[in-house]
């Protein structure tokens, strides 16, 4: 029977060309498939994975648990044998190029074929699309040669905005003098060269970039932090002057934000340890709907200032804000002290 089973299956194999041969297109487009098959489950296998360990992070309760959850997330030498089989052959269309990505953003890379196939590839054609667009939301250094390659060599001027902008966000992300000018170069030839190109919702790359410039102008540690308007609850004109001879802890969040709301028992036990204290909390959300936040608050106590002005007010804008939460100490002389702080290192900053 095995022998049998054998040659039918030779003999299928071999009808194959036969039954598909009249039409290359219909076998090219098949064999598309199959790798785009490939790669959507190559993408769906690391999110199931950074899944898991993300869950099993947030019930970690002990330095073993947090070791176990650090092992379910995704290792590189698991996927990169696939990511290797959708390029081989020196292979440019579109599942190569989700691979690649994968590979860089997931995995931060330093595998010298996935560059190899980027450079040969991909740098110089509108299938680096996928790849600029990720870094445009962020991306790790490993990126950064791929980028300048895009900007330098890539013929559209789309792509070459998304990856000037990318480099810049880049530097950016660094927060120190020498990486501020690199960024402030990045920013302002985009301004100049690229700011008319879209990106997410509804914005431009000059929109995004003109964020970047304020922040790197005004709102690292040390500035004078600048004008700070919204509203309160009540729909009162609300402004950060009003604090002036107060540390102030303003904090930006939503409602939907897991990490913002991770904050809150903490909150509450700073603003009573500083009850009798020049010091203020302000909670400025982002949500859609001044109700969902008014609903919330009736349900989990936060017993501190709150401004709402909707997720485009421009406080929000100006600040350049794009993360949640995103937390400024300013000392009672209006100068920013800390950004991005939380737990006991933002308490002990307001102590300081």
């Amino acid at each position: 029977m095995r022998s049998r089973f054998a040659a039918a299956v030779v003999a299928l194999v071999a009808l194959v060309p036969l039954a598909c041969g009249q039409d290359k297109k219909g076998s090219a487009r098949k064999a598309r498939e199959d790798r785009q098959a490939q790669v959507e489950e190559l993408v769906k296998d690391f999110i199931k994975a950074r899944k898991e360990a993300d869950d099993a992070f947030r019930a970690a309760q002990n330095d073993r648990e947090r070791a176990a959850a650090e092992a379910k997330l995704p290792r590189e030498a698991d996927f990169l044998p696939r990511i290797h089989k959708l390029i081989d052959g020196d292979a440019k269309d579109d599942a190569a190029g989700e691979a690649l990505a994968l590979a860089v953003f997931g995995f931060q890379t330093k595998d010298e074929r996935v560059y190899d196939a980027l450079a040969r590839n991909f740098v110089k054609t509108d299938r680096i699309q996928r790849f600029v667009q990720m870094a445009v939301e962020g991306a790790p250094d490993a990126a950064k040669p791929v980028l300048a390659n895009v900007l330098a060599e890539n013929p559209s001027k789309v792509l070459k905005g998304m990856a000037c902008f990318a480099l810049g966000a880049m530097a950016f992300e660094k927060d120190d003098p020498k990486a501020d000018r690199e960024a402030e170069v990045y920013f302002t030839r985009v301004e100049k060269e690229f700011a008319d190109v879209a990106v997410g919702r509804g914005e431009t790359l000059g929109e995004r970039a003109k964020g970047g410039l304020f922040e790197l102008r005004n709102l690292r540690v040390g500035m004078q932090a600048p004008a700070a308007e919204s509203r309160t609850l009540k729909g009162e004109k609300a402004s950060l002057a009003d604090y002036r001879g107060k540390v102030v802890v303003l904090d930006v969040w939503a409602t939907w934000c897991v990490p913002c709301k991770e904050m809150i028992p903490h909150e509450r036990e700073m603003v009573e340890k500083f009850r009798n204290k020049p010091f203020a909390l302000i909670s400025v959300s982002v949500d859609e709907e001044k109700k969902e936040l008014e609903e919330f608050l009736g349900k989990e106590p936060m017993p501190w200032t709150h401004w709402w002005d909707g997720p485009d007010a421009p406080f929000v804008k100006q600040w350049n804000i794009h993360t949640f939460p995103t937390i400024y100490v300013i000392d009672a002389k209006g100068v920013i002290r800390y950004k991005h702080i939380r737990g006991e290192e933002l308490e002990k900053a307001v102590e300081k």
